[in-house]
C-alpha cells in the first residue's frame, strides 16, 4: 500500500503481460505541494499509455492516421475509470506504463493499466494500477454503437490470446 515512511525497496511480481509498454515523462507541473505526482495526473498517464496501445493497434490494422487519438471507426467514451495507488511517484522517478485489454463486449471493452517506477517495467515497483471501461460511440450521431468487425481480431493478434479469452464474464 501507500508507504510514505522509508525507502521503496520492495518489488512486486509483474501483474500484467502487456503487448505495449511506454516510458512516461513526469513534468514539474504534475507534482502536488508534497513533491509527488498529483492523484489526478495518474489518469493522464493512463491516457498516454492508452494512446500508445491504440497506435500499436492502428499499425497492426494498417491505419496510418488516428482520428482525435482513436483508431478511425472505433471512437469511444469512457464509462468508468479507477486508480489504485500503491506508492508515490516523484519527479526524478523513471516511470513506465503498460496497458492490456482483458475483455471485449459487443459495444464496449475494458482496459487495465499499470504504472511502475524503476529502470525497466519488468524490474520496477508497481506504483499504481488502473481500469477503464470504454463504450464505442459515434460523436456525430451521439449514439452508442457496435464494435468494429476488425477490433476483436486485431486485439487478439496484438495481445497474442485467443478470441474466447476476451469474453466478458457472465454474472
Amino acid at each position: 500500500m501507500y508507504n510514505l515512511a522509508g525507502p521503496r525497496s520492495g518489488r512486486e511480481e509483474a501483474t500484467m503481460n502487456s503487448p505495449v509498454l511506454k516510458r512516461v515523462t513526469i513534468r514539474y507541473n504534475d507534482l502536488d505541494p508534497y513533491g509527488h505526482v498529483n492523484n489526478a495526473v495518474y489518469l493522464e498517464f493512463f491516457e498516454e499509455i492508452r494512446l500508445a496501445y491504440w497506435r500499436a493497434l492502428a499499425d497492426l490494422v494498417g491505419f496510418e492516421e488516428l482520428e482525435a487519438g482513436d483508431v478511425p471507426c472505433a471512437r469511444y467514451v469512457i464509462a468508468e475509470t479507477t486508480v489504485r495507488y500503491k506508492a508515490p511517484i516523484f519527479l526524478d522517478d523513471p516511470l513506465h506504463g503498460a496497458a492490456s485489454i482483458p475483455t471485449i463486449g459487443n459495444r464496449s471493452y475494458a482496459m487495465d493499466f499499470e504504472l511502475r517506477t524503476g529502470e525497466s517495467f519488468e524490474s520496477g515497483l508497481v506504483v499504481a494500477e488502473g481500469y477503464a471501461a470504454h463504450v464505442f460511440f459515434d460523436p456525430k450521431t451521439n449514439e452508442v454503437k457496435y464494435r468494429p468487425d476488425w477490433f476483436l481480431p486485431a486485439v487478439t493478434d496484438l495481445e497474442g490470446r485467443p478470441e474466447i479469452s476476451f469474453a466478458p464474464e457472465s454474472g
